[in-house]
C-alpha cells in the first residue's frame, strides 16, 4: 500500500486529519453586519440560528458565483461571524464586498493567524473525544461549538492564554469535524493528530484529500466552477441557497432559472472504464459532439480513475463518452456520489 492509499484508508475505515490550505478565514464586524450580509449572500442569515455554520455563494449581479463561503454565526448572538471562504475566491470577494458592503454595517477583517483543521472518519469522534476529553459536546450537523485550547490532553496552556476554538459540522455527509484553530496553539494540533493516530489515523496531504471528495462529489472553487458556471450547475444550490429569503445580489438570474428554465450542464462523475487517462480540462465528446469537460480527475483505490466534471444536461448518467470525437468510448457518465456498481 502507497502513502496516499495509506491516507485514504484512514479518510474511509479510521479517522484522518487534514490542513485544509484552501480555505481562508475572515472576521466580520458591526452591528448590522449580518444584516449587510444577509443582502448579498445565497442563504438566509436573518433565519438562521446562533451557533449555525450557513453555507453560501456569493454572487455577481448577473448570478456568476463568485466564491464558496460558510457563516459561522455567533453563539451568543453578539460578537463577530466568522467567515471560511474559498482562498482561489478571496480577492474577487474583497472586491465585491468593497463594492456592495458598506463598511458604516460591516467590517472585514482577515484572519491570516486561522486556519481549518478537518477530522474526518469513522473514528473521527472518538479521536476528537480523545483529544479534549469525553466532556467534548460534539456538534450535530450545520451546528458548531466553542472549545476552549487548555483542554486538549496533553497541552500547557494558560485559560486565557488564546482566542478559543470552533469546533464545527458543517456538512454531516462528510463523516467528521472541522476545528478553526488559532495558529499559535500548535500543541492543540498535536493532540488531535496523536489522538488520530492512536485510533489508527494519521495526517492526510491534499492528494488523499482529492479523491476523497471527488468520491463524494464534493466540488471546490476555482477547480471545478467559477465564473464562469450557474448555482445550479454545480450540484450545491439545495444547501447553499434559499428560494424564500428574497433579495439578495445575483437572486433575479438564480430565481428565473428555478422556476422557469434550466441550466445547459451540470456537475457529474466522470469514470473511465478502459484505458482512458483523465486529465483537468479535458473535453469529453459523445460521438463528434462536445458533451463536457473534466474538472478534477483522481485515481480512487475503490473506483479507479474517476473525476468531476461538467457535462451536458442532455447527457444521461450511464452514457458512454470519449477524450476526442473519433475515439471509441471509453468513459462513462456517473451521478454524485460514487457508488459500487
Amino acid at each position: 500500500m502507497g502513502e496516499v492509499e495509506r491516507q485514504w484508508t484512514a479518510l474511509t475505515g479510521t479517522v484522518g486529519l487534514y490542513e485544509d490550505l484552501s480555505r481562508s478565514i475572515w472576521s466580520v464586524g458591526g452591528a448590522k453586519a449580518l444584516d449587510a450580509l444577509h443582502g448579498l449572500l445565497t442563504n438566509d442569515l436573518r433565519s438562521a440560528e446562533a451557533g449555525q455554520v450557513i453555507p453560501c455563494l456569493a454572487l455577481t449581479p448577473k448570478g456568476r458565483p463568485i466564491a464558496d463561503l460558510r457563516v459561522w454565526k455567533p453563539v451568543t448572538g453578539e460578537g463577530p461571524a466568522l467567515l471560511d471562504l474559498s482562498a482561489e475566491g478571496a480577492n474577487e470577494l474583497r472586491k465585491h464586498f468593497a463594492r456592495y458592503l458598506p463598511p458604516r454595517f460591516a467590517a472585514i477583517s482577515p484572519l491570516p493567524e486561522a486556519k481549518i483543521l478537518r477530522v474526518v472518519g469513522p473514528e473521527a469522534a472518538g479521536a476528537l473525544n480523545k483529544a479534549f476529553g469525553d466532556g467534548l459536546e460534539l456538534p450535530v450537523e450545520d451546528r458548531f461549538v466553542q472549545v476552549r485550547p487548555d483542554t486538549a490532553v496533553g497541552t500547557d496552556l494558560d485559560r486565557d492564554a488564546a482566542g478559543p476554538m470552533l469546533l464545527g459540522r458543517p456538512e454531516a455527509e462528510g463523516g467528521g469535524w472541522d476545528v478553526l484553530l488559532p495558529l499559535e496553539l500548535p500543541g492543540v494540533e498535536k493532540a488531535l493528530l496523536e489522538a488520530a493516530e492512536s485510533a489508527g489515523g494519521c495526517a492526510v496531504g491534499p492528494e488523499a484529500w482529492d479523491i476523497w471528495r471527488v468520491e463524494r462529489g464534493i466540488p471546490v472553487y476555482g477547480r471545478d466552477f467559477g465564473l464562469d458556471n450557474l448555482p445550479q450547475e454545480t450540484g450545491l444550490t439545495e444547501r447553499t441557497v434559499s428560494f424564500d429569503k428574497g433579495c439578495y445580489t445575483g437572486q433575479e438570474v438564480v430565481a428565473r432559472i428555478h422556476y422557469r428554465g434550466h441550466v445547459n450542464q451540470r456537475l457529474m462523475g466522470i469514470q473511465a472504464t478502459g484505458d482512458a487517462s483523465l486529465s483537468p480540462g479535458a473535453d469529453l465528446f459523445r460521438e463528434e459532439k462536445a458533451s463536457g469537460r473534466i474538472t478534477s480527475p483522481v485515481q480512487s483505490p475503490r473506483f479507479g480513475s474517476i473525476a468531476l466534471g461538467m457535462v451536458r444536461r442532455e447527457v444521461d448518467p450511464g452514457t458512454s463518452l470519449s477524450l476526442s470525437p473519433a475515439a471509441e468510448p471509453d468513459i462513462m457518465v456517473r451521478t454524485l456520489p460514487f457508488t459500487a456498481t
